[in-house]
Protein backbone atom coordinates (compact mmCIF):
# COMPACT_ATOMS: atom_id res chain seq x y z
CA UNK A 1 0.00 0.00 0.00
CA UNK A 2 1.33 3.42 -0.92
CA UNK A 3 1.48 6.31 1.54
CA UNK A 4 -1.19 8.10 -0.53
CA UNK A 5 -3.59 5.19 -0.13
CA UNK A 6 -2.83 4.98 3.57
CA UNK A 7 -3.59 8.69 4.02
CA UNK A 8 -6.95 8.35 2.29
CA UNK A 9 -7.93 5.35 4.42
CA UNK A 10 -6.95 7.26 7.56
CA UNK A 11 -9.06 10.24 6.50
CA UNK A 12 -12.04 7.97 5.81
CA UNK A 13 -11.92 6.90 9.44
CA UNK A 14 -11.49 10.49 10.62
CA UNK A 15 -14.57 11.75 8.75
CA UNK A 16 -16.90 8.99 9.96
CA UNK A 17 -19.52 11.39 11.35
CA UNK A 18 -19.33 13.72 8.37
CA UNK A 19 -19.91 10.84 5.96
CA UNK A 20 -22.91 9.63 7.94
CA UNK A 21 -24.36 13.16 7.95
CA UNK A 22 -23.95 13.50 4.18
CA UNK A 23 -25.79 10.24 3.52
CA UNK A 24 -28.57 11.10 5.99
CA UNK A 25 -29.10 14.48 4.32
CA UNK A 26 -29.54 12.73 0.95
CA UNK A 27 -32.10 10.28 2.36
CA UNK A 28 -34.10 13.13 3.89
CA UNK A 29 -34.71 14.55 0.44
CA UNK A 30 -37.51 12.48 -1.14
CA UNK A 31 -37.00 11.66 -4.82
CA UNK A 32 -39.77 9.32 -5.93
CA UNK A 33 -39.74 8.75 -9.68
CA UNK A 34 -43.19 7.12 -9.75
CA UNK A 35 -44.80 10.31 -8.43
CA UNK A 36 -42.21 12.96 -9.27
CA UNK A 37 -41.91 13.98 -5.63
CA UNK A 38 -38.63 15.79 -4.95
CA UNK A 39 -36.83 14.77 -8.14
CA UNK A 40 -35.77 18.30 -9.15
CA UNK A 41 -34.64 19.15 -5.63
CA UNK A 42 -32.63 15.92 -5.39
CA UNK A 43 -30.98 16.56 -8.76
CA UNK A 44 -29.97 20.05 -7.60
CA UNK A 45 -28.61 18.63 -4.34
CA UNK A 46 -26.56 16.07 -6.21
CA UNK A 47 -25.20 18.58 -8.69
CA UNK A 48 -24.14 20.81 -5.79
CA UNK A 49 -22.40 17.86 -4.09
CA UNK A 50 -20.39 17.18 -7.26
CA UNK A 51 -19.45 20.83 -7.59
CA UNK A 52 -18.32 20.88 -3.97
CA UNK A 53 -15.86 18.13 -4.91
CA UNK A 54 -14.43 20.39 -7.59
CA UNK A 55 -16.16 18.57 -10.41
CA UNK A 56 -17.70 20.24 -13.41
CA UNK A 57 -21.35 19.27 -13.02
CA UNK A 58 -24.50 19.79 -15.06
CA UNK A 59 -27.99 18.42 -15.64
CA UNK A 60 -29.38 16.94 -18.83
CA UNK A 61 -33.05 16.23 -19.52
CA UNK A 62 -34.29 12.67 -19.03
CA UNK A 63 -37.71 11.25 -19.75
CA UNK A 64 -39.21 12.41 -16.45
CA UNK A 65 -36.26 13.45 -14.29
CA UNK A 66 -32.94 15.24 -14.87
CA UNK A 67 -29.82 13.19 -15.50
CA UNK A 68 -27.03 14.59 -13.32
CA UNK A 69 -23.61 14.47 -14.96
CA UNK A 70 -20.15 15.53 -13.95
CA UNK A 71 -16.44 15.27 -14.68
CA UNK A 72 -13.59 15.24 -12.18
CA UNK A 73 -10.38 15.06 -14.16
CA UNK A 74 -6.70 15.17 -13.37
CA UNK A 75 -3.85 14.10 -15.61
CA UNK A 76 -4.76 13.32 -19.21
CA UNK A 77 -2.82 10.04 -19.19
CA UNK A 78 -4.94 8.54 -16.39
CA UNK A 79 -7.72 6.06 -17.23
CA UNK A 80 -11.29 7.34 -16.93
CA UNK A 81 -13.97 5.61 -14.89
CA UNK A 82 -17.64 6.29 -15.59
CA UNK A 83 -19.51 6.21 -12.27
CA UNK A 84 -23.17 5.33 -12.81
CA UNK A 85 -25.84 5.42 -10.12
CA UNK A 86 -29.41 6.50 -9.43
CA UNK A 87 -30.91 9.11 -7.17
CA UNK A 88 -34.57 8.09 -7.41
CA UNK A 89 -36.30 5.77 -4.98
CA UNK A 90 -39.42 3.64 -4.77
CA UNK A 91 -42.53 5.12 -3.08
CA UNK A 92 -42.74 4.80 0.69
CA UNK A 93 -45.84 6.84 1.54
CA UNK A 94 -48.57 4.55 2.77
CA UNK A 95 -46.33 1.47 2.70
CA UNK A 96 -47.17 -0.48 5.87
CA UNK A 97 -44.44 -1.80 8.12
CA UNK A 98 -42.17 1.21 8.66
CA UNK A 99 -41.07 1.58 12.28
CA UNK A 100 -39.83 5.13 11.62
CA UNK A 101 -40.80 7.76 9.02
CA UNK A 102 -39.21 6.64 5.73
CA UNK A 103 -37.53 9.96 4.94
CA UNK A 104 -36.36 10.75 8.45
CA UNK A 105 -33.03 8.89 8.06
CA UNK A 106 -33.35 7.60 11.62
CA UNK A 107 -30.68 5.68 13.50
CA UNK A 108 -32.17 2.46 14.88
CA UNK A 109 -30.62 -0.31 16.96
CA UNK A 110 -31.33 -3.72 15.44
CA UNK A 111 -31.88 -7.00 17.37
CA UNK A 112 -28.14 -7.77 17.15
CA UNK A 113 -27.30 -4.45 18.82
CA UNK A 114 -25.98 -2.88 15.62
CA UNK A 115 -26.76 0.67 14.61
CA UNK A 116 -28.77 0.92 11.39
CA UNK A 117 -29.40 3.97 9.24
CA UNK A 118 -33.03 3.42 8.21
CA UNK A 119 -34.78 5.22 5.38
CA UNK A 120 -36.02 4.93 1.84
CA UNK A 121 -32.97 4.89 -0.42
CA UNK A 122 -30.49 4.06 2.34
CA UNK A 123 -29.50 0.82 0.63
CA UNK A 124 -30.90 1.42 -2.86
CA UNK A 125 -29.09 3.60 -3.65
CA UNK A 126 -28.34 6.86 -1.85
CA UNK A 127 -26.10 5.13 0.68
CA UNK A 128 -23.73 3.79 -1.99
CA UNK A 129 -23.96 6.94 -4.13
CA UNK A 130 -23.23 9.43 -1.38
CA UNK A 131 -20.78 6.98 0.18
CA UNK A 132 -18.72 7.27 -3.00
CA UNK A 133 -18.95 11.07 -2.89
CA UNK A 134 -17.85 10.95 0.77
CA UNK A 135 -14.87 8.83 -0.33
CA UNK A 136 -13.91 11.47 -2.87
CA UNK A 137 -14.17 14.08 -0.14
CA UNK A 138 -11.67 12.01 1.85
CA UNK A 139 -9.23 12.12 -1.08
CA UNK A 140 -9.49 15.92 -1.20
CA UNK A 141 -9.22 16.32 2.57
CA UNK A 142 -6.15 14.06 2.65
CA UNK A 143 -4.53 16.06 -0.16
CA UNK A 144 -4.27 12.99 -2.38
CA UNK A 145 -4.78 13.23 -6.13
CA UNK A 146 -7.26 10.84 -7.66
CA UNK A 147 -5.59 7.81 -9.30
CA UNK A 148 -8.05 7.97 -12.22
CA UNK A 149 -10.29 10.47 -13.93
CA UNK A 150 -14.00 10.28 -13.11
CA UNK A 151 -17.09 10.88 -15.20
CA UNK A 152 -20.49 10.79 -13.48
CA UNK A 153 -23.80 9.64 -14.97
CA UNK A 154 -26.56 9.61 -12.34
CA UNK A 155 -30.18 9.14 -13.36
CA UNK A 156 -33.48 9.73 -11.59
CA UNK A 157 -35.57 7.17 -13.47
CA UNK A 158 -34.07 3.75 -12.68
CA UNK A 159 -36.98 2.72 -10.46
CA UNK A 160 -39.39 3.20 -13.38
CA UNK A 161 -37.27 1.30 -15.92
CA UNK A 162 -34.73 3.98 -16.98
CA UNK A 163 -36.72 5.26 -19.98
CA UNK A 164 -34.38 8.18 -20.57
CA UNK A 165 -31.02 6.50 -20.00
CA UNK A 166 -30.38 4.68 -23.28
CA UNK A 167 -31.56 7.60 -25.47
CA UNK A 168 -29.27 9.93 -23.53
CA UNK A 169 -26.32 7.62 -23.95
CA UNK A 170 -26.98 7.28 -27.67
CA UNK A 171 -27.06 11.09 -28.00
CA UNK A 172 -23.74 11.41 -26.13
CA UNK A 173 -22.13 8.15 -27.21
CA UNK A 174 -18.99 9.70 -28.68
CA UNK A 175 -17.91 11.45 -25.48
CA UNK A 176 -19.04 8.72 -23.05
CA UNK A 177 -17.32 5.99 -25.07
CA UNK A 178 -13.95 7.60 -24.28
CA UNK A 179 -14.29 6.23 -20.74
CA UNK A 180 -12.31 3.06 -20.07
CA UNK A 181 -14.94 1.34 -17.92
CA UNK A 182 -18.11 1.93 -15.91
CA UNK A 183 -18.74 1.25 -12.23
CA UNK A 184 -21.86 0.89 -10.09
CA UNK A 185 -21.27 1.11 -6.31
CA UNK A 186 -23.23 -1.18 -3.99
CA UNK A 187 -23.28 -2.44 -0.40
CA UNK A 188 -22.62 -6.06 -1.37
CA UNK A 189 -22.23 -7.81 2.00
CA UNK A 190 -25.16 -10.03 2.93
CA UNK A 191 -26.73 -10.62 6.34
CA UNK A 192 -24.44 -13.60 7.00
CA UNK A 193 -21.29 -11.54 6.37
CA UNK A 194 -20.40 -12.74 2.87
CA UNK A 195 -19.52 -10.05 0.33
CA UNK A 196 -20.90 -10.96 -3.09
CA UNK A 197 -19.71 -9.49 -6.37
CA UNK A 198 -21.89 -10.18 -9.39
CA UNK A 199 -20.66 -10.16 -12.97
CA UNK A 200 -23.93 -9.28 -14.65
CA UNK A 201 -27.61 -8.43 -14.35
CA UNK A 202 -30.80 -9.95 -15.59
CA UNK A 203 -32.84 -7.94 -18.04
CA UNK A 204 -36.19 -6.53 -17.00
CA UNK A 205 -39.55 -6.21 -18.75
CA UNK A 206 -42.34 -4.39 -16.90
CA UNK A 207 -45.61 -5.78 -18.19
CA UNK A 208 -49.30 -5.12 -17.79
CA UNK A 209 -51.84 -7.86 -18.45
CA UNK A 210 -55.33 -6.47 -18.98
CA UNK A 211 -58.76 -7.97 -19.68
CA UNK A 212 -61.69 -5.70 -20.50
CA UNK A 213 -65.21 -6.85 -21.18
CA UNK A 214 -66.41 -6.42 -24.75
CA UNK A 215 -67.25 -8.40 -27.87
CA UNK A 216 -65.54 -11.53 -26.51
CA UNK A 217 -67.78 -11.48 -23.42
CA UNK A 218 -67.89 -9.88 -19.99
CA UNK A 219 -69.45 -6.53 -19.08
CA UNK A 220 -69.49 -4.38 -22.23
CA UNK A 221 -70.38 -0.93 -20.83
CA UNK A 222 -69.52 -1.05 -17.14
CA UNK A 223 -69.56 -3.30 -14.09
CA UNK A 224 -72.62 -5.56 -13.80
CA UNK A 225 -74.27 -7.19 -10.82
CA UNK A 226 -72.71 -10.46 -9.65
CA UNK A 227 -76.08 -12.22 -9.89
CA UNK A 228 -75.35 -12.53 -13.62
CA UNK A 229 -72.22 -14.61 -12.96
CA UNK A 230 -73.75 -17.81 -14.30
CA UNK A 231 -74.27 -16.19 -17.71
CA UNK A 232 -71.65 -13.43 -18.00
CA UNK A 233 -67.92 -13.98 -18.37
CA UNK A 234 -65.72 -12.42 -15.69
CA UNK A 235 -62.65 -10.46 -16.88
CA UNK A 236 -61.12 -11.08 -13.44
CA UNK A 237 -61.42 -14.86 -13.75
CA UNK A 238 -60.17 -14.77 -17.33
CA UNK A 239 -57.10 -12.85 -16.17
CA UNK A 240 -56.47 -15.23 -13.27
CA UNK A 241 -56.69 -18.29 -15.52
CA UNK A 242 -54.47 -16.67 -18.14
CA UNK A 243 -51.79 -15.81 -15.61
CA UNK A 244 -51.97 -19.29 -14.09
CA UNK A 245 -51.26 -20.80 -17.51
CA UNK A 246 -47.88 -19.05 -17.65
CA UNK A 247 -46.32 -21.00 -14.76
CA UNK A 248 -46.34 -24.51 -13.39
CA UNK A 249 -47.41 -25.43 -9.87
CA UNK A 250 -44.02 -24.43 -8.44
CA UNK A 251 -44.14 -20.97 -10.01
CA UNK A 252 -41.57 -21.79 -12.70
CA UNK A 253 -42.23 -20.15 -16.06
CA UNK A 254 -43.90 -22.60 -18.44
CA UNK A 255 -44.21 -20.44 -21.54
CA UNK A 256 -44.22 -22.35 -24.82
CA UNK A 257 -40.82 -22.16 -26.51
CA UNK A 258 -39.03 -20.19 -23.79
CA UNK A 259 -36.75 -23.00 -22.63
CA UNK A 260 -35.31 -23.25 -26.14
CA UNK A 261 -34.26 -19.59 -25.97
CA UNK A 262 -32.50 -19.81 -22.60
CA UNK A 263 -28.79 -20.62 -22.92
CA UNK A 264 -27.41 -22.92 -20.22
CA UNK A 265 -24.65 -21.67 -17.92
CA UNK A 266 -21.22 -22.13 -19.48
CA UNK A 267 -18.21 -23.80 -17.85
CA UNK A 268 -17.00 -20.56 -16.24
CA UNK A 269 -20.46 -19.89 -14.79
CA UNK A 270 -20.68 -23.39 -13.36
CA UNK A 271 -17.20 -23.08 -11.87
CA UNK A 272 -18.15 -19.84 -10.12
CA UNK A 273 -21.31 -21.43 -8.72
CA UNK A 274 -19.40 -24.50 -7.57
CA UNK A 275 -16.83 -22.31 -5.84
CA UNK A 276 -19.44 -20.60 -3.66
CA UNK A 277 -22.13 -23.28 -3.28
CA UNK A 278 -20.44 -25.00 -0.35
CA UNK A 279 -20.46 -21.71 1.58
CA UNK A 280 -24.00 -20.69 0.63
CA UNK A 281 -26.23 -21.23 3.67
CA UNK A 282 -29.79 -21.56 2.39
CA UNK A 283 -31.35 -21.14 5.83
CA UNK A 284 -29.37 -17.96 6.49
CA UNK A 285 -30.30 -16.68 3.04
CA UNK A 286 -34.00 -17.25 3.76
CA UNK A 287 -33.76 -15.45 7.09
CA UNK A 288 -31.88 -12.58 5.46
CA UNK A 289 -34.62 -11.92 2.93
CA UNK A 290 -37.39 -12.43 5.48
CA UNK A 291 -39.09 -15.66 4.37
CA UNK A 292 -39.95 -18.76 6.38
CA UNK A 293 -38.88 -21.21 3.69
CA UNK A 294 -37.47 -21.39 0.17
CA UNK A 295 -38.82 -23.46 -2.67
CA UNK A 296 -37.61 -27.10 -2.60
CA UNK A 297 -35.20 -26.76 -5.52
CA UNK A 298 -32.44 -28.99 -4.18
CA UNK A 299 -29.01 -28.18 -2.79
CA UNK A 300 -27.28 -24.78 -2.72
CA UNK A 301 -25.83 -25.22 -6.22
CA UNK A 302 -29.30 -25.93 -7.61
CA UNK A 303 -30.73 -22.89 -5.85
CA UNK A 304 -27.97 -20.62 -7.12
CA UNK A 305 -28.30 -21.98 -10.63
CA UNK A 306 -32.04 -21.31 -10.70
CA UNK A 307 -31.64 -17.90 -9.08
CA UNK A 308 -29.18 -16.71 -11.68
CA UNK A 309 -29.96 -18.63 -14.87
CA UNK A 310 -33.75 -18.90 -15.05
CA UNK A 311 -36.25 -16.39 -16.39
CA UNK A 312 -38.97 -15.42 -13.92
CA UNK A 313 -42.36 -13.73 -14.02
CA UNK A 314 -43.55 -12.05 -10.84
CA UNK A 315 -47.02 -10.61 -10.27
CA UNK A 316 -46.45 -7.24 -8.62
CA UNK A 317 -50.09 -6.19 -8.28
CA UNK A 318 -53.60 -7.36 -9.17
CA UNK A 319 -56.61 -5.11 -9.60
CA UNK A 320 -60.27 -5.82 -10.28
CA UNK A 321 -63.09 -3.97 -8.64
CA UNK A 322 -62.49 -2.19 -5.37
CA UNK A 323 -62.22 -3.23 -1.73
CA UNK A 324 -64.06 -0.73 0.40
CA UNK A 325 -63.03 0.36 3.87
CA UNK A 326 -63.60 -2.48 6.28
CA UNK A 327 -62.59 -5.16 3.76
CA UNK A 328 -65.99 -5.13 2.09
CA UNK A 329 -66.55 -5.16 -1.67
CA UNK A 330 -69.53 -4.57 -3.89
CA UNK A 331 -70.97 -7.76 -5.40
CA UNK A 332 -70.11 -6.89 -8.97
CA UNK A 333 -68.47 -8.41 -12.03
CA UNK A 334 -65.81 -5.75 -12.74
CA UNK A 335 -65.53 -4.77 -16.40
CA UNK A 336 -61.71 -4.54 -16.26
CA UNK A 337 -59.05 -6.64 -14.54
CA UNK A 338 -55.36 -5.77 -14.57
CA UNK A 339 -52.11 -7.28 -13.38
CA UNK A 340 -48.73 -5.55 -13.27
CA UNK A 341 -45.82 -7.94 -13.56
CA UNK A 342 -42.05 -8.00 -13.93
CA UNK A 343 -40.42 -10.45 -16.31
CA UNK A 344 -36.71 -11.06 -15.67
CA UNK A 345 -34.67 -12.52 -18.52
CA UNK A 346 -31.19 -13.98 -18.53
CA UNK A 347 -28.34 -13.03 -20.89
CA UNK A 348 -29.05 -14.33 -24.37
CA UNK A 349 -32.82 -13.90 -24.15
CA UNK A 350 -34.09 -10.78 -25.92
CA UNK A 351 -36.95 -9.14 -24.01
CA UNK A 352 -39.04 -8.71 -27.15
CA UNK A 353 -38.66 -12.40 -28.01
CA UNK A 354 -39.83 -13.46 -24.54
CA UNK A 355 -42.85 -11.13 -24.71
CA UNK A 356 -43.78 -12.50 -28.15
CA UNK A 357 -43.72 -16.03 -26.75
CA UNK A 358 -45.99 -15.01 -23.87
CA UNK A 359 -48.46 -13.43 -26.29
CA UNK A 360 -48.46 -16.52 -28.52
CA UNK A 361 -48.78 -18.82 -25.48
CA UNK A 362 -51.90 -17.01 -24.26
CA UNK A 363 -53.50 -16.89 -27.70
CA UNK A 364 -52.85 -20.59 -28.22
CA UNK A 365 -54.78 -21.32 -25.01
CA UNK A 366 -57.80 -19.24 -25.92
CA UNK A 367 -56.86 -16.05 -24.10
CA UNK A 368 -56.82 -13.75 -27.11
CA UNK A 369 -58.75 -11.11 -25.13
CA UNK A 370 -55.85 -10.69 -22.68
CA UNK A 371 -53.83 -7.62 -23.63
CA UNK A 372 -50.08 -7.83 -22.99
CA UNK A 373 -48.67 -4.31 -22.69
CA UNK A 374 -44.95 -3.56 -22.33
CA UNK A 375 -44.40 -0.64 -19.97
CA UNK A 376 -40.60 -0.71 -20.27
CA UNK A 377 -37.87 -3.19 -21.15
CA UNK A 378 -34.13 -3.67 -21.29
CA UNK A 379 -31.90 -6.73 -21.84
CA UNK A 380 -29.53 -8.58 -19.54
CA UNK A 381 -25.81 -7.86 -19.46
CA UNK A 382 -22.52 -9.54 -18.54
CA UNK A 383 -19.06 -8.53 -17.39
CA UNK A 384 -15.87 -10.61 -17.69
CA UNK A 385 -13.59 -11.70 -14.86
CA UNK A 386 -10.58 -10.64 -16.94
CA UNK A 387 -11.74 -7.02 -17.33
CA UNK A 388 -9.42 -4.60 -15.55
CA UNK A 389 -12.33 -2.90 -13.78
CA UNK A 390 -13.58 -6.27 -12.45
CA UNK A 391 -10.10 -7.34 -11.33
CA UNK A 392 -9.68 -3.99 -9.56
CA UNK A 393 -12.95 -4.40 -7.69
CA UNK A 394 -12.16 -8.00 -6.69
CA UNK A 395 -8.75 -6.95 -5.37
CA UNK A 396 -10.20 -3.97 -3.45
CA UNK A 397 -13.00 -5.97 -1.85
CA UNK A 398 -10.70 -8.87 -0.99
CA UNK A 399 -8.63 -6.44 1.10
CA UNK A 400 -11.69 -5.47 3.20
CA UNK A 401 -13.94 -8.55 3.12
CA UNK A 402 -13.00 -11.77 4.96
CA UNK A 403 -15.49 -13.78 2.87
CA UNK A 404 -15.59 -12.68 -0.78
CA UNK A 405 -17.70 -14.57 -3.33
CA UNK A 406 -18.10 -13.93 -7.05
CA UNK A 407 -21.44 -14.79 -8.70
CA UNK A 408 -21.95 -14.85 -12.48
CA UNK A 409 -25.27 -12.97 -12.49
CA UNK A 410 -27.38 -10.79 -10.22
CA UNK A 411 -30.99 -11.95 -10.11
CA UNK A 412 -31.85 -8.28 -9.72
CA UNK A 413 -32.13 -6.19 -12.84
CA UNK A 414 -30.41 -2.97 -13.85
CA UNK A 415 -29.89 -1.35 -17.27
CA UNK A 416 -26.16 -2.05 -17.36
CA UNK A 417 -26.38 -3.33 -20.93
CA UNK A 418 -25.95 0.29 -21.99
CA UNK A 419 -22.23 0.13 -21.19
CA UNK A 420 -21.12 -2.91 -23.21
CA UNK A 421 -23.88 -2.68 -25.84
CA UNK A 422 -24.02 1.07 -26.50
CA UNK A 423 -20.59 2.29 -25.40
CA UNK A 424 -18.46 -0.81 -25.86
CA UNK A 425 -16.92 -0.55 -22.39
CA UNK A 426 -16.88 -3.10 -19.54
CA UNK A 427 -18.39 -2.50 -16.13
CA UNK A 428 -18.16 -3.70 -12.53
CA UNK A 429 -20.70 -3.63 -9.73
CA UNK A 430 -20.24 -3.96 -5.98
CA UNK A 431 -18.52 -2.98 -2.77
CA UNK A 432 -18.10 -4.09 0.84
CA UNK A 433 -20.67 -3.27 3.53
CA UNK A 434 -24.10 -4.49 4.58
CA UNK A 435 -27.55 -3.13 3.89
CA UNK A 436 -30.92 -4.63 3.19
CA UNK A 437 -34.69 -4.42 2.62
CA UNK A 438 -34.46 -2.55 -0.68
CA UNK A 439 -37.95 -1.34 -1.71
CA UNK A 440 -39.29 -2.67 1.60
CA UNK A 441 -40.22 -1.08 4.94
CA UNK A 442 -37.25 -0.18 7.16
CA UNK A 443 -34.71 -0.26 4.31
CA UNK A 444 -31.30 0.21 5.91
CA UNK A 445 -27.52 0.16 5.87
CA UNK A 446 -25.30 -0.56 8.87
CA UNK A 447 -23.77 2.65 10.20
CA UNK A 448 -20.42 1.02 11.02
CA UNK A 449 -20.22 -0.37 7.48
CA UNK A 450 -20.25 3.07 5.87
CA UNK A 451 -16.52 3.45 6.52
CA UNK A 452 -15.88 -0.15 5.41
CA UNK A 453 -17.71 0.58 2.16
CA UNK A 454 -15.72 3.79 1.68
CA UNK A 455 -12.44 1.95 2.28
CA UNK A 456 -13.37 -0.56 -0.42
CA UNK A 457 -14.21 2.31 -2.78
CA UNK A 458 -10.90 4.07 -2.16
CA UNK A 459 -8.94 0.86 -2.70
CA UNK A 460 -10.93 0.22 -5.86
CA UNK A 461 -10.02 3.61 -7.33
CA UNK A 462 -6.33 2.97 -6.64
CA UNK A 463 -6.47 -0.55 -8.13
CA UNK A 464 -8.41 0.65 -11.18
CA UNK A 465 -5.81 3.34 -11.79
CA UNK A 466 -3.13 0.65 -11.74
CA UNK A 467 -4.88 -2.18 -13.63
CA UNK A 468 -6.53 -0.09 -16.33
CA UNK A 469 -3.24 1.64 -17.13
CA UNK A 470 -1.46 -1.71 -17.47
CA UNK A 471 -4.26 -3.66 -19.16
CA UNK A 472 -6.44 -1.39 -21.26
CA UNK A 473 -9.84 -2.90 -22.01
Amino acid sequence: MTSAESRVLTQIEARREASLSEIRAAIRQPSVSRTGEGLAAMADKLQAALQQLGARAWQSPGAVAPIVEGALTGAAHLPTLLVYDLYDVQPAAGQPGWSVPPFEAALVTDPAGRNRLVGRGAFNSKGPLFGVLATLNAFAEAGVALPCNLRFLIEGEEEIGSPGLAPHIVRHREELATCDAAFIPYFGTDAAGATILRLGFKGLVLLEFRVTGGDWGGPARGDVHALHGAQVDSPAWRLVHALASLTDASGRLAVDGLDALVPPPDADDLALIEAVASRHDLDAYARGIGVARLKPLGDAAAHLGDLMFSCTLNIDALQAGRIEEGDAAATLIPRTARALADLRVVPGVAPEAAVALIRAHLSRRGFAEVEVLVRSAYPASRARSADAVVRALVAACAAEAPDLRVFPIHAGAAPMHVFPDLLGIPYAFGGVGHGGLAHAPDEYILVDDITIFMRSMARFLFRFGEFAACSPT
